[in-house]
């Protein structure tokens, strides 16, 4: 923290009014959150949209090659858990697998599972057009203090802060773009962790600061135009957090654009929508000025001690927005600031006019504002939950009724089957998964793991796998074969090949003797692993002269099968057990 508890106010950026003027042709806005890293998303989105250029909030992937070392184990492991860059089979492993071997996986990984965005800042990948963006609250904080030094760069992206704002003349209208990043933790509001600049992040997250709120104030107070529309773009929802609400009052925001919550469906309101009347929206803020003063009212003396001039200056505005709450009825407020202070009328048309916008994750929809001849038009798409199951369970239902009422003949009514429900999407469970239907980047990770049902062992000695095989694989299987004697288990097959570099073993039953077959599966835990595995081709354990493949690759394993063309379902040689057999699937 620089020796102070509040960070510096310095900012690296050039030009501190913070405005940039962008003329765009383009009519379309395509607003979308939470890529994670798959920022490729972003140009398959824009062209599926129409889009002349994106509008992103929450988290963008703000990560490179290094950050892995930044990173804390508890957030690597929510990384890991809600990527849509790691393939579905892969991402499974890794979540069962212990963070020191999610790590050297990550790291050693051909095609990035952290974040594309190295890839895009060598010029390998680039965005086809342009993009405006906050951080969100797992980022590298780092990496955006390079780009605020101007270290990094990368065409068509441009970073909304509290250091500047984006004037966009697109569709007959001015449109501002106000931005501020990370989460919205009370008690962080006064530290900035790692961070040597206003923002603040450390262990590869990040969060919003007091002194953030304070700059955006005094950057959007030099650039205020009454004829232009401002557009504030937070990480966390101004709906769930008090603050951004104050905030947006104050900047005399017309739309907010926020994300964070993950729906499956987009969400579209104003406050008049959802409180019966403005006193109650007032309470909902004074709630939060409360959380607020109690923070500032404990660390008070130790902040302003601290505090230079500049930080000085900018706290008031963060105070001012604190203290922005709209009028009680047939009150004023005497400590408002001037400039900050509103009449009622001013606030009651924020309270009917100001949009909220909050976006579900980018794998699951997106809002489009289409703007032509001054009018500001919303489309939305969201994929929305499968309700599918319901019906599934009546037909599952139906069909294990043995009779019908109508046609009974002893007049009295059968037992009712009871009615067995899945479990309900949860519309409100913030632990999104990635869409069976979403495309996978799996080019260089084809899905060949282990064989698809073959029964396995219960037991053997105790120490052979109890489970059955699923139809999940694993890219770093392989397969061992030439066990012919049945003296190898699963302890000798660690000691093979490293306990440290395995996540699981699977010996397959034969058909008819249910005993144990003459070759197993083995799941490895990355490339490196699997290339040493495959080393061992040829060797001799325990008397056996083993096989070792990828598993279900086209140069090996043509087990039963005639005239060497693959695997024979009606069985091989007989006497054979490592041939397949029907009851094997």
């Amino acid at each position: 923290m620089n020796g102070s508890p509040i960070p510096s106010a310095t900012s690296t950026s050039p030009n501190h009014n913070g405005s940039n003027i962008m003329n765009i042709d383009g009519k379309r806005i395509l607003c979308t959150a939470d890529v994670r890293g798959n920022i490729s998303q972003l140009n398959v989105l824009a062209r599926e949209a129409n889009a002349d250029f994106i509008i992103h909030t929450g988290d963008f992937g703000f990560y490179e090659r290094e950050s892995l070392d930044r990173i804390s184990n508890r957030t690597l492991k929510h990384l890991v858990q809600y990527s849509t860059l790691i393939p579905p089979t892969v991402r499974k492993r890794l979540n069962d697998s212990p963070i020191e071997q999610v790590r050297p996986t990550i790291e050693q990984s051909p095609q990035p599972f952290l974040s594309e965005f190295p890839e895009f800042l060598a010029g390998k990948k680039t965005l086809e057009v342009p993009v405006y963006a906050v951080w969100g609250a797992c980022e590298d904080v780092a990496v955006l203090e390079r780009f605020r030094a101007h270290k990094y760069q990368i065409p068509n992206l441009y970073i909304l802060d509290e250091a500047q704002s984006y004037l966009l003349e697109v569709g007959g209208v001015s449109l501002r773009l106000f931005g501020l990043g990370g989460a919205v933790v009370q008690h962080k509001l006064f530290d900035n962790g790692e961070g040597s600049d206003t923002i603040a992040g450390g262990s590869g997250t990040m969060w919003t600061t007091a002194l953030q709120i304070g700059e955006l104030v005094e950057t959007a107070n030099e650039v205020y135009d009454q004829t232009e529309i401002r557009v504030l773009v937070t990480h966390a929802s101004p709906g769930r957090e008090g603050l951004l609400a104050q905030l947006a009052l104050v900047l005399r925001a017309d739309f907010t654009i926020s994300a964070g919550l993950h729906f499956r469906y987009g969400i579209s309101y104003n406050e008049f929508a959802c409180q019966p009347d403005q006193e109650h929206y007032r309470e909902r803020l004074l709630q939060s000025q409360q959380s607020f003063m109690q923070l500032w009212d404990a660390i008070k003396d130790q902040v302003q001690s601290y505090a230079d001039a500049r930080q000085q200056a900018l706290l008031k505005n963060a105070l001012a927005v604190v203290n922005r709450l709209p009028p009680a009825r047939n009150a004023n407020q005497p400590d408002m600031p001037a400039q900050y202070a509103s009449p009622l009328a001013n606030d009651e048309q924020a309270f009917k006019n100001m949009w909220n916008f909050n976006l579900p994750d980018a794998a699951f929809g997106w809002l489009v504002l289409d703007i032509n001849q001054g009018r500001v038009s919303a489309e939305t798409r969201s994929q929305g939950f499968n309700f599918s199951y319901r019906k599934s369970n009546a037909q599952q239902v139906q069909a294990g009724q043995t009779s019908s009422p109508a046609m009974s003949t002893t007049g009295v009514m059968p037992p009712a089957t009871p009615m067995t429900y899945t479990e309900k999407p949860n519309q409100y469970r913030n632990d999104w998964q990635a869409p069976i239907d979403a495309p996978q980047n799996d080019s260089e990770w084809k899905d060949n793991g282990s064989a698809k049902d073959e029964k396995f062992a219960p037991n053997n000695n105790n120490v052979r796998n109890s489970k059955r095989m699923s139809m999940q694989r694993s890219p770093y299987a392989i397969y061992v074969g030439g066990l012919t004697n049945n003296n190898v288990n699963e302890d000798d097959i660690r000691e093979f090949f490293g306990a440290d570099k395995i996540t699981d073993i699977r010996f397959p039953l034969g058909q008819m003797a249910q005993q144990p077959r003459s070759h197993c599966y083995v799941d490895l835990i990355d490339p490196m692993a699997l290339e040493s595995a495959l080393a061992k081709n040829g060797q001799i354990l325990k008397d056996n002269k083993i096989i070792v493949n990828r598993a279900n690759s086209s140069d090996g394993r043509n087990r039963g099968g005639r005239n060497g063309r693959g695997r024979s379902y009606r069985g091989g040689a007989r006497g054979n057990r490592d041939s397949m057999q029907p009851g094997d699937l």
